[in-house]
């Protein structure tokens, strides 16, 4: 009796061990936390536009509107320098997990001052958008490991159809925020078209914490939308196109090279001549960065493959 007694006592104990364990196996992550924060983002606008970003959340602290915030820089170097980065504003996390940012207007994305994430809702919660049209639900919440970290998704949907009652729009990631970048506003978005971006990468005090795909962290796209017209003879036709683009300069083209819209080179040749047609067959379709090297300098031009 005392040996069943015994061993009753003893797998109680396990069996409150092991659920005390896992109960501590998650923490809630912060978003706005001690330490150097990095974000690199990049976006398509509906009219075609390529954005890149990078964004630093340090632990400087500003006032804004009466209310705290952490300092957010924007950058698009390879290493942040809060000496040549911009400070756009600030964010900023109150008790109930809800994340704010506070900043300037910035172009493509639309981007604005508001709510970027709420890690305090639950399964089945709807919440209202800018507009009075939509209305967004949290369809599931899961608990994901990133770099080792249990941290949880919400995947946020809009209303569809009797088939599919709600569609997934967007995700954010406690502690790292929305799976489409750090500033991206599904809600406004939602209601001029289907574009979007990613968050290509997270580093935490210098540590690569996560990674979308197959890309680079630090690319040659960076500012792309500020394309540098150096030689204004050149052009690329037809423009969109499905089968080949020709390019032609009134200026020798060394060489050219052809970015997808991660930042991966997917062609490259040397020219050395003033034309030169290129076969798209094997692009898929969407919008290409084509950098073309002449004896006037480096162009960059974005090009849409049908």
């Amino acid at each position: 009796m005392k040996t069943h007694v015994y061993k009753l006592v003893l797998g109680f104990m396990f069996t409150l061990l092991c659920i005390t364990t896992q109960a501590q196996e998650y923490t809630y992550i912060p978003m706005v936390k001690p330490g150097l924060q990095i974000w690199t983002d990049d976006y398509w606008d509906c009219g075609g536009d390529y954005y890149y970003r990078r964004y630093a959340l340090t632990e400087e602290d500003t006032l804004i509107e009466s209310e705290t915030y952490k300092k957010l820089y924007l950058f698009t170097d390879s290493v942040f320098n809060p000496v040549t980065a911009q400070c756009i504003g600030g964010l900023r996390e109150n008790s109930q997990r809800q994340v704010f940012y506070k900043g300037i207007y910035i172009e493509g994305g639309s981007i604005n001052s508001g709510l970027i994430c709420d890690f305090s809702l639950s399964v089945g919660d709807t919440f209202a958008s800018s507009v009075d049209f939509l209305t967004f639900k949290v369809i599931s919440i899961d608990t994901i490991l990133i770099s080792n970290i249990k941290r949880r998704e919400y995947s946020i949907g809009i209303a569809g159809d009797t088939i599919t009652p709600y569609y997934v729009v967007g995700k954010w990631v406690e502690g790292i925020g929305c799976s489409q970048g750090l500033l991206y506003d599904i809600t406004v978005n939602m209601t001029t078209c289907m574009y979007g971006g990613n968050n290509r990468c997270y580093e935490y005090n210098g540590e690569l914490q996560y990674h979308y795909g197959d890309v680079n962290c630090f690319t040659p796209l960076m500012e792309i939308n500020k394309v540098e017209e150096t030689d204004n003879t050149m052009s690329i036709y037809p423009n969109p196109a499905s089968e080949s683009i020709t390019i032609s300069s009134d200026n020798i083209i060394k060489y050219l090279e052809i970015y997808n819209p991660l930042g991966q080179k997917v062609y490259q040749t040397k020219v050395n001549a003033k034309s030169k047609s290129i076969d798209i067959n094997s692009l898929s379709k969407g919008i290409y960065i084509i950098g073309v090297n002449t004896d006037k300098g480096y162009v960059k031009k974005k090009i849409i493959v049908e």
